[in-house]
């Protein structure tokens, strides 16, 4: 048995100005690409023949430039043998925008296809937040995603994959995923896979999934932050066999989305961003976490807006630590001056032309490279204690999900009672730690609210912008 794996990922944001490229990806080629992924055991178990290509996964960002995204197509194809693969196991994102090209994710399969043809199995794992365009049920056996989110279960997901895909080449089957579309935009952070009414819809998925022959029922919550036609929830079903139960089963799902619309809540204070500095500041203890969610990196925003940094600057409010804001010139003239320095600087505003750019004068406490949120490193950071407000720099787009980063930059987060985050809800290590967490409707293109995102391209009708369109 001969099995190619690969891995190309980039949530994709087209509110964003800013492309994503090539040197933007964390890569690895060939065998090098076994430590990045969780199936190896698997395969071997198996004794199969394993054909690595590549691994590349990008922060979430805008869209992938043309140029670099077929670069990287092009080393993933041209590692695939011409003849004699069983089988292809694929850990993709399902939202990857690419310039000029739309679905990454479908013109990646697509190549792929054209390499080993339609007689060959191909099983997909993707993020909860897949996008996926219609042509990416045509070119794929099997899709599969996370069922939680937040996300922890990436590791189960990528062994799912691999187990339809056996499954796939034991039983000699091609089968035909069926989808179904809601028309309706729900923000991901009011979207959680543990609280209603998305626990009713994933435990309807998962009774479904007992049924003879049932493959995989998956739900898919989409990216709302992408202007296409194929934007928002989508329920993937692949039977062996039965193709009209599986859309049966799909529409179901699609049908239980739009009906408990109306049900979908924040399930954290979600508030103005001046509401929200006035509450975290009310609160006795902290730490308090509020979220910039307009300016969420996570989700592609450029990660430099200094709006929310502004308001609390003009507040006068104390023990306040801003983590982080992205800009590469403000962090070098901290590297270029020397330790406790005081220094006066400009940030924001390097990347995204919306962005709001303030002014900072604080002394020089900590330089140093920051861990990125994926395990990975980030790149240079600086830490300057301006008075009332801590404010931690990085030269590149980051994020601050956990304690582990906080220590990557011997920033200690138990001294300041409210911390803003460029983030939508907690990641699970912070949430942990937070005495309470606000989200502040904050402007950018992570904005919260289908209203605000100005999208010409998505499917009408769609709620919340329309509602009672389905009798």
């Amino acid at each position: 048995m001969k099995i190619v794996i690969g891995s190309i990922q980039c949530e994709g944001n087209t509110l964003t100005p800013v492309l994503t490229r090539y040197d933007d990806f964390d890569k690895a080629f060939g065998n090098d690409m076994l430590e990045r992924i969780h199936v190896v055991d698997m395969l071997e178990d198996r004794n199969a023949v394993i054909v690595p290509t590549l691994y590349a996964h990008a922060l979430p960002g805008g869209p992938v430039n043309k140029k670099d995204f077929l670069k990287l197509v092009k080393q993933l194809v041209n590692s695939i043998p011409e003849s004699g693969i069983d089988g292809v196991w694929l850990y993709l994102h399902g939202a990857m925008y690419v310039d000029e090209i739309e679905s990454g994710d479908a013109f990646i399969l697509k190549k792929i296809r054209d390499k080993v043809g339609y007689d060959v199995p191909i099983s997909v794992g993707m993020d909860f937040h897949a996008n996926n365009s219609d042509e990416v049920f045509k070119l794929a056996n099997v899709i599969c995603g996370f069922r939680t989110a937040p996300h922890i279960d990436r590791i189960e997901t990528e062994k799912r994959a691999m187990r339809l895909l056996f499954e796939c080449i034991d039983n000699h089957i091609l089968p035909r995923p069926q989808f179904a579309r809601a028309n309706v935009c729900i923000p991901g952070d009011a979207v959680l896979t543990s609280e209603q009414p998305l626990k009713d819809i994933m435990k309807a998925a998962e009774e479904m999934e007992k049924l003879p022959g049932m493959m995989c029922v998956q739900v898919f919550n989409g990216q709302p932050w992408v202007d296409t036609p194929y934007m928002g929830p989508n329920m993937v079903v692949t039977h062996q066999d039965n193709d009209v139960l599986a859309k049966k089963c799909a529409d179901e799902l699609a049908r239980m989305y739009y009906d408990r619309r109306h049900d979908f809540k924040f399930l954290i204070e979600a508030v103005e961003p001046e509401a929200a500095i006035s509450l975290a500041e009310k609160q006795e203890f902290g730490p308090v976490f509020i979220s910039d969610s307009g300016d969420n990196t996570t989700a592609g925003a450029a990660g430099d807006n200094a709006f929310l940094l502004n308001l609390l600057i003009e507040s006068g409010f104390d023990h306040l630590l801003l983590a982080g804001i992205m800009d590469k010139k403000a962090v070098d003239a901290c590297y270029e001056a020397d330790m406790g320095s005081e220094l006066d600087l400009s940030v924001g505003g390097s990347l995204d032309s919306n962005s709001e750019k303030a002014r900072i004068h604080g002394k020089l406490i900590h330089i140093g490279d920051i861990l990125s949120y994926t395990g990975g490193n980030a790149g240079r950071s600086a830490t300057l204690d301006c008075g009332n407000i801590t404010v931690v720099l990085t030269e590149n787009r980051a994020a601050i999900t956990s304690e582990e980063i906080f220590k990557s930059i011997n920033l200690d987060y138990s001294l300041y009672k409210v911390i803003v985050v460029k983030l939508g809800y907690l990641f699970p290590g912070l949430e942990k730690i937070a005495r309470k967490s606000i989200l502040a409707f904050t402007p950018g293109s992570s904005t919260e609210r289908l209203q605000d995102m100005n999208m010409k391209n998505i499917r009408r009708p769609m709620y919340p912008l329309d509602d009672n369109f389905i009798n």
